[in-house]
């Protein structure tokens, strides 16, 4: 691996990193923030539907901008954005003020993934590998995010959260300020024809559409899963050895079942190098769907295996479905269809936050990991279509 390729991917995995801290601090203080302004479980998810719909509204311009200038001066953005909103959330007098900043946040959030995305996939030599990667800076922050954030709000208040992690956002911006401030040569690998115009994407517009569809019911799963699993794990483990508050019971529980996402991340991105990535996509889709069931019925220890469970084939599926984007994907559209994919992701993905809210009032929180495992049930038949489609294809040209 190339000097330029290590720093390149050490410091977009570190952004990830930091992009899912500030991201899930959210619902690892929701019990401070839900104490301070006396508000609904429904009113909260709906703050958290702003944040996430920002996240991923954001991402459809700037998979534009991603195909035309410096990914590294959006990166840049993506951090100074972040620091600047922490520091707004943290000093917000009211829930209106909080609304707007947690607006602002997603946007700045929003930067990162089709700009981290488009430029490990033109950086990178072993696509697969890279992508897993960067998934495990994403995950060491999912793990690290609800338990750092917990443990600073049970002793500073939840507020003193988002002032912390301004500084690490503010310290990765001026990194990649001073960072390959010349423009990267191209590492092109695609097995797509590179041209331009509309025409590059026919052979490709079902097996895409199909993953992004796959790609709005993940997004479905991952928002309703960062923002109430912090909250279900508190209520139904009960360790009295711990004499854990709240707040940090619910961080840290949810830590503990986001680390497993690391293992899957890596494993996701090894195999996409060495096996059929359609085939890979169904396999994590098929674990999914009755570990959410386990989860929604579970309690103690099982609950934890469930969740440990759901979090290692969930995000193993990340590097796979970045993977499979590149490969159906011309060059030159690549930025403009990573902002698509994260859009249906985050953006539409947020709804869930809301709907999984309204759920969870009406008939428990246990119902929220049973309606997201029918989303599930919806990715499973996405990958199969595009399994069976590559396995089509694969015999009329053996």
């Amino acid at each position: 691996m190339r000097k330029f390729e290590k720093r390149a991917i050490i410091y977009t995995s570190a952004c990830h990193g930091l992009v899912h801290i500030l991201e899930l601090t959210y619902g690892a203080v929701l019990i401070g923030i839900s104490q301070e302004f006396d508000v609904s479980l429904f009113a909260l998810g709906a703050l958290a539907n702003i944040m996430g719909f920002a996240f991923g509204i954001m991402a459809l311009p700037v998979g534009f901008l991603a195909d035309r200038i410096s990914e590294r001066r959006l990166l840049m953005l993506c951090c100074l954005g972040m620091g600047v909103s922490s520091i707004a959330i943290g000093l917000s007098p009211s829930i209106q003020i909080l609304r707007i900043a947690l607006l602002v946040l997603g946007l700045s959030l929003g930067i990162y993934h089709p700009t981290g995305s488009a430029f490990i996939a033109r950086v990178a030599a072993n696509r697969g590998s890279a992508f897993g990667y960067i998934g495990i800076g994403g995950n060491i922050g999912l793990a690290l995010g609800p338990i750092l954030a917990s443990a600073i709000a049970s002793i500073l208040g939840w507020r003193a959260s988002y002032l912390v992690f301004a500084v690490p956002a503010v310290f990765l911006a001026a990194m990649f300020f001073f960072f390959a401030r010349t423009e990267v040569p191209f590492t092109e690998q695609s097995t797509t024809e590179v041209s331009t115009g509309k025409t590059a994407l026919r052979p490709f517009i079902l097996p895409l559409a199909l993953i992004f569809c796959a790609s709005i019911m993940n997004g479905f799963i991952y928002r309703g899963t960062v923002t109430f699993l912090p909250l279900y794990l508190s209520e139904r483990i009960q360790f009295s050895f711990l004499n854990l508050d709240n707040i940090l019971a619910a961080g840290s529980f949810a830590s503990i079942a986001f680390a497993f996402g690391i293992g899957g991340q890596f494993l996701g991105g090894y195999l996409s190098d060495q096996r059929r990535r359609e085939s890979l996509a169904v396999i994590t889709a098929l674990a999914t769907v009755p570990l959410l069931i386990a989860i929604g019925n579970g309690e103690g220890l099982a609950l934890m295996i469930a969740a440990a469970a759901f979090a290692f084939f969930n995000f193993m599926g990340q590097p796979i479905y970045n993977s499979l984007l590149a490969d159906y994907s011309p060059a030159d559209w690549r930025g403009r269809l990573y902002g698509i994919s994260y859009f249906c992701t985050f953006g539409l993905g947020s709804f869930s936050a809301s709907i999984l809210g309204y759920v969870a009032v009406k008939f428990g929180t246990s119902w929220i990991f049973f309606v997201a495992a029918g989303f599930g049930l919806i990715t499973l038949l996405c990958t199969i279509f595009l399994w069976m489609r590559a396995l089509k294809i694969s015999g009329r040209s053996s």
